[in-house]
């Protein structure tokens, strides 16, 4: 009897030994692993986190609805004379080209999954784009938050999460490249019609190097494979982390080589198939054609014609703003700096303040409150019910990463 319990207590040693020289060789993935687990756990335990970061949010909803009701108080007089003369026609035109807005959004994700053979309904895809682009107005994150959203929903519809990476990177470029042609466009405008200062001027012409800088870097990210192997690893925890706090599930480890396969094919299918992104150009240059629409027609509803220059220059200010993490879309701020913007060009302070206010609530508010069930019934609609089924393959609850 003794001898047997001698013989498996030097086993277990042995056992012990042999797991322990395993870990010892595997030091740095056990490292990390190790790290991310404390991560999580101390995620999950420091609950004082979680009321902060809400505080910070209400008190930035707070903020941002006191600007507006403060610029608002103080013209109240000229406020409720200019909105009694408002044109129904053009507040219609407005709204037409907000629909139209997310139509091309939706459209151009569309294609981009075409291109890469993973077919969505075109239905869907609009409801995407829709629910993915306004959940950043809440929450501004860079683009972060509406990303892993539509990351999300386009995975519960089987595509697969190196294609959604992909398809989110090209419409990115192309966005932001056209964005700086407008731009561009709307100062040389200005400069011939001497109706903007040097330093407005200069101004958009800083934004139009920041933009092709961005458009040049996630280029690079395309077309080089050491630089993108070096930080897709960064960009990807990053995109778990945000996948962990909104859905509480995570991409599995072992899915990293998966996904890494589903990233390079994409990107070499769209390298293949460059010409036939000419559609998938058109509809993201409607996308900012339309948004530009949104506040022209806001500025005609309260009876102000304004030029394409002076126009585009007061649009590009108002974008930057909606980029503040503590105010929601933007809010007050974006009022503020485009009425400033348009005070200083000649456009009656109030006129502008009542068209900013048309802008925002036509292009955000109301999409936002119709993306809510929106997005209902993309989970309703997707192939794996939300309640009744598990995650797809590449979405786990595993605490590895």
């Amino acid at each position: 009897m003794t001898l047997m319990l001698f013989i498996r207590k030097k086993s277990f040693l042995q056992n012990k030994s042999e797991i322990r020289r395993c870990k010892n060789r595997e030091t740095g993935v056990f490292s990390l692993n190790k790290l991310y687990n404390l991560y999580i756990s101390l995620s999950r335990s420091e609950r004082v986190k979680k009321p902060l970061k809400i505080l910070c949010y209400i008190l930035g909803a707070f903020l941002s609805v006191g600007i507006i009701a403060l610029m608002v108080y103080q013209t109240r007089d000229s406020f409720v004379k200019i909105w009694q003369g408002v044109s129904t026609r053009y507040l219609f035109l407005s709204l037409l080209s907000s629909v139209l807005i997310y139509i091309s959004m939706g459209l151009s994700l569309y294609e981009v999954l075409r291109i890469m053979g993973r077919r969505v309904s075109k239905g869907a895809a609009i409801g995407i784009a829709l629910v993915s682009t306004t959940v950043n107005y809440v929450v501004s994150s860079l683009g972060v938050s509406g990303f892993a959203l539509r990351a999300h929903l386009l995975n519960r519809r089987r595509v697969p999460f190196g294609m959604c990476v992909t398809a989110s990177i090209v419409i990115t470029v192309l966005l932001y490249f056209v964005l700086a042609v407008i731009i561009l466009q709307g100062s040389v405008l200005m400069l011939f019609n001497s109706s903007a200062t040097t330093m407005q001027i200069l101004k958009n012409f800083s934004l139009i190097v920041v933009m092709c800088a961005v458009c040049a870097v996630i280029t690079a990210f395309l077309f080089n494979n050491e630089w993108r192997s070096r930080w897709l690893r960064k960009i990807f925890r990053m995109i778990n982390k945000v996948l962990y706090h909104v859905f509480r599930a995570l991409i599995a480890k072992n899915k990293y080589d998966s996904f890494m396969d589903q990233l390079d094919e994409g990107i070499d299918l769209i390298h293949k198939k460059k010409k036939k992104l000419t559609m998938t150009i058109v509809y993201v240059c409607a996308d900012w054609l339309f948004t530009i629409l949104v506040l022209y027609f806001a500025f005609r509803a309260v009876g102000v014609h304004i030029t394409a220059g002076v126009l585009v220059a007061g649009f590009a200010v108002g974008m930057v703003t909606t980029l503040i993490p503590i105010l929601p879309g933007g809010l007050g701020a974006m009022e503020l700096a485009m009425t400033a913007v348009y005070s200083q060009m000649g456009i009656d302070w109030d006129s502008a303040l009542m068209a900013a206010l048309i802008y925002r609530v036509v292009y955000y508010v109301i999409p936002g409150i119709i993306s809510i069930f929106i997005y209902w019934g993309l989970q309703l609609s997707s192939p794996s019910s939300p309640r009744k089924k598990k995650l797809p393959k590449e979405f786990s609850h595993e605490r590895t990463y």
